[in-house]
């Protein structure tokens, strides 16, 4: 038997805008089915049911919900092989998935973390405490996807970046080939109007010496000569101007999209942001890491920002040298510099380097690094606990 109902209150989505979450609760106990179904849907969680793992699967395949309560001692297929299924189809290998059991044993608990189980709850439960970890993991996952999307259009935004400064480059070429192009043209002709000059003042010499009368006229086309040239010098010159002033409009515009799209601040809570690194990072982009992480602690009134290296392809001097300082600059300010992500191969190279990141503080993934924010930002302490256990 399955069995899937929703919020009658809600569509897709839930009235505050969040998107209505499905819990599937898979035990072969029709009491535990019947309380915790009535305690999930009256919290506002839409709720799924089913009586055995074959039914678990096909409900999973049908309609994947954001997170699984799974019994393990289930006659026919137990928990454990639902999980070892679950795993093993792309599909459904990155639902959450609670253990509810009556066993104790330490062995039980290590099978079901092997097969990547997210917690454990063990009966009888409370359901206050089924309630406080259903809703610390629905929550991280909310976190998670958010964070994921973040990236995603960051990518998106770093691509459309690359086919603007492209389309720039090409625009700037060519604007350099056309006035490339007219300052050959105008050289020429000035070239010309130089050997007509030198001829005209031959041929005005030879009249001179023939009829001192043309003299006059002769001077006159000279002063004509003369101010033509200076007009083709002088619009030579104001066409240079320009393609000097065109160009700076140009690198002005590509350093202010730089700003904008290479170092985005998303905010978490009301006093903790986060700052994804990620790509390639040059000695422009690093400098503009503390501009952000300052002008968020000074526009969210934030208490700790949150730097995740974890997209950072190389950690150079650069990179370094501005972690270091922009965690000192954010101390000035009263606010917790955190660094998440940090990989091997970052963390020798910041050894090699000799980077002091003493004044923030380090942690292995960025899902640490917000559980210390919100510790230090004096969060719930039962959603503090939960968080905790969960991990």
């Amino acid at each position: 038997m399955c069995v899937s109902t929703r919020c009658p209150l809600c569509d897709d989505e839930t009235v505050s805008g969040r998107r209505e979450q499905l819990i599937l609760i898979v035990d072969d106990n029709p009491a535990n089915l019947d309380i915790l179904y009535n305690s999930l849907l009256g919290s506002g969680f839409s709720v799924a049911v089913a009586i055995d793992g074959p039914t678990a699967l096909a409900q999973v395949e049908r309609e994947p919900p954001d997170l699984i309560l799974l019994d393990v001692s289930m006659e026919g297929m137990d928990g454990f092989e639902v999980m070892r299924r679950l795993r093993a189809n792309p599909a459904s290998a990155a639902i959450p998935v609670i253990f509810m059991t009556a066993l104790t044993d330490m062995e039980s608990r290590l099978t079901g973390m092997r097969l990547g189980a997210v917690d454990y709850i063990t009966k009888p439960f409370q359901y206050e405490d089924v309630l406080a970890r259903v809703e610390v993991h629905m929550r991280m996952q909310e976190l998670m996807r958010s964070l994921a999307e973040s990236n995603s259009r960051l990518e998106h935004e770093n691509r459309e970046r690359a086919a603007a400064e492209g389309a720039l480059s090409r625009l700037t070429q060519e604007l350099e080939q056309r006035v490339e192009e007219r300052t050959i043209e105008l050289t020429s002709a000035l070239a010309e109007l130089t050997r007509i000059k030198a001829e005209l003042a031959a041929t005005n010499d030879a009249l001179t010496r023939a009829n001192g009368g043309l003299a006059r006229d002769a001077e006159l086309r000279r002063a004509e000569l003369q101010q033509a040239r200076e007009r083709i010098e002088a619009e030579v010159a104001e066409r240079e101007r320009h393609r000097a002033a065109v160009q700076e409009e140009i690198i002005a515009a590509q350093r202010e999209s730089l700003a904008e799209l290479s170092t985005p601040l998303i905010p978490i809570t009301n006093h903790i942001v986060v700052i994804p690194m990620i790509g390639a990072v040059s000695e422009e982009r690093a400098a503009l890491l503390m501009e952000t992480a300052l002008r968020g602690v000074h526009a969210h009134g934030a208490r700790v920002v949150i730097i995740d290296v974890t997209g950072i392809k190389l950690m150079d001097n650069n990179v370094a040298q501005m972690l270091s300082r922009t965690a000192s600059a954010l101390g000035l300010l009263g606010a917790q510099a955190v660094i998440t992500g940090i990989r091997p191969d970052l963390a020798q190279a910041i050894v090699a380097i000799g980077a002091d990141l003493g004044a923030a503080v380090i942690q292995g993934t960025l899902e640490g690094g917000i559980v210390y924010a919100l510790r230090k930002c004096g969060g719930d302490s039962s959603f503090l606990r939960a968080i905790a256990a969960a991990r």
